[in-house]
């Protein structure tokens, strides 16, 4: 963290920033946008502010199974739905200004990378052969696991499918849901041998990890690890009978084909990308923040500490730095998750397109799920939006109108300059990484508008202090609130004739430094115009 006025600053660090791989079987929607999405954005927007080396990956994830069940659900083939989903997902995140260095879909350099991981592991013997039970479709002679098989979690009663429970977060076996008639749950169980990652027997590994962390997790995540540390640790699939996603050959040409299941291989492909991003193999980083919905908790804070440990112990090229896993709660829709597959989404590329960029990433951003449940309501973002954002932005657009042509060019008056080390303190509190939170992040935004918004009007054209401060006060915003709304920062950066901040940060370290060029006005755009029902 940058320190603040007075004090030494530590050295810039290596960030490497990610967020949970969008399955490929539609487009963003609000609820991807105001979780793991802007979250990380904005996480990586604010290191670059605070003058950290970040790099800021992800991908699709081609190999779930979810993308088979819906290209069969809409009469189209899995390729075509990954490539139109990419496709859309690749624009809305241009639109939504996510900043992200690398954005891609598995390829053959991508496959073979995860092939050889899993092998390496498996060759140390980190995995081990097990018989299990899956649902069996002797019609087409297919096992049924993950998306295929849906029916009730035995933890929780909750409608679930094979893998993490998305209402209680814990993990069950395909046979181990409570069946549904006419689902794939129904079906005659049959024993299959698959490998496994068998957490109970890496159990020292994981609670050493724990103990000897000093970063906390958020009380959800927190939750989930009690949970599953408080009795025996799950074994978990590594591969599936199944040709869908990455196969292996390691039971020989004569077996069932296996291949390996797409949750752990999201760790592999967070390693993959980044290392693509910094175009180095062997680029080591100091912090790994991980944004993830509350639903893939178990695999973040079990499988994926274990296969890094794992391959760290054995010697493989995988480092371990201190890694932030911070998760947020479910968006909800009138009362419901908002879920592609049963069709409760508000998409995100129309949600941009109706209020603007800067409008939708701040009342997003201000709603945000990172703690507990949040509930999008239209028409209540709206008047959020109006109050806290366009109406302030106003009246300081018209109050400091008078002040065209003015410079930076006195020292603020007291209360200006306490004004601006309260504001950056809060910044500065929501940016910091042991309590990241894009919600105080957002409302830092809403403040210094609102401040700046009451005493415009009251400012003397002839007290060059109270200048110097209000003009000051504005610019300042260009930097601090760069990484919630970088249009706003971009359009303060031309009121001044500053240096562009399109595609780069502007940084704390410089805050100091006042602009030139004398005000020329600050110009906003005007809110789109609400669409006719």
């Amino acid at each position: 963290m940058t320190g603040s006025p007075g004090t030494g600053a530590p050295a810039p660090r290596r960030v490497n920033v990610t967020f949970s791989p969008p399955t490929p079987n539609g487009d963003l929607h609000l609820g991807h946008l105001a979780g793991p999405v802007l979250n990380s954005d904005v996480c990586a927007r604010s290191q670059k502010v605070l003058g950290h080396d970040v790099a800021f990956a992800t991908s699709t994830d081609d190999n779930q199974t979810y993308v088979v069940t819906t290209a069969e659900r809409l009469g189209t083939t899995p390729e075509a739905l990954i490539q139109h989903a990419l496709d859309s997902v690749t624009a809305s995140l241009e639109l939504a200004g996510v900043d992200v260095d690398l954005f891609e879909r598995p390829d053959a350099d991508y496959t073979a990378y995860v092939r050889s991981f899993f092998t390496r592991l498996w060759e140390h013997g980190a995995f081990d052969l097990r018989e299990v039970e899956l649902p069996y479709d002797a019609g087409t002679g297919e096992y049924k696991a993950e998306a295929f098989v849906t029916g009730r979690c035995p933890t929780c009663l909750a409608h679930a499918r094979a893998g993490v429970c998305e209402a209680c977060g814990l993990y069950n076996l395909p046979g181990a849901l409570l069946p549904v008639a006419d689902t794939a749950s129904a079906l005659p169980r049959r024993p299959v041998p698959i490998w496994v990652l068998d957490l109970e027997r890496h159990r020292s590994l994981i609670t050493n990890w724990y103990r000897t962390s000093d970063v906390r997790l958020r009380p959800d995540l927190a939750k989930v690890v009690t949970d599953t540390l408080a009795g025996r640790l799950p074994y978990i699939p590594v591969t599936y009978p199944s040709t869908w996603g990455i196969t292996v050959d390691w039971d020989g040409p004569d077996v069932h084909p296996q291949a390996i299941n797409a949750w752990p291989e999201i760790y592999v492909g967070h390693l993959y990308w980044l290392q693509q991003a910094r175009l180095d193999p062997q680029a080591e980083c100091d912090e790994l923040v991980q944004f993830i919905g509350i639903d893939n908790g178990f695999y973040n804070a079990f499988v994926y500490v274990t296969l890094a440990l794992l391959a760290a112990r054995h010697g493989m090229p995988v480092h371990l730095p201190r890694t932030r896993t911070l998760t947020n709660q479910y968006y909800m829709l009138e009362g419901r998750k908002f879920s592609t597959s049963k069709g409760d989404v508000r998409w995100a590329r129309d949600y941009l397109e109706t209020v603007g960029r800067d409008r939708a990433r701040f009342v997003l951003a201000l709603t945000s799920p990172e703690l507990q449940q949040a509930e999008f309501s239209e028409p209540i973002a709206a008047d959020t939006i109006a109050a806290r954002y366009d109406a302030p932005l106003a009246t300081i657009a018209e109050a400091l109108g008078a002040l065209t042509g003015r410079t930076i060019d006195t020292t603020p008056s007291p209360w200006w300059d306490a004004a601006l080390q309260a504001s950056r303190r809060r910044f500065e509190d929501a940016y910091r990484l042991e309590d990241f939170s894009v919600r105080k992040a957002a409302e830092a935004v809403a403040l210094h508008l609102e401040v700046l918004a009451l005493r415009a009007g009251d400012i003397r054209p002839d007290d060059p202090s109270e200048v110097s401060g209000a003009l000051r006060f504005l610019w300042a915003l260009r930097t601090l609130g760069w990484p919630v709304t970088p249009d706003l920062a971009e359009h303060i950066s031309s009121a001044f004739a500053g240096p562009s901040t399109v595609g780069k940060a502007p940084l704390l370290a410089d805050l100091s430094t006042t602009p030139e060029n004398p005000f020329r006005g600050l110009t906003v755009p005007a809110a789109p115009p609400t669409p006719t029902p």
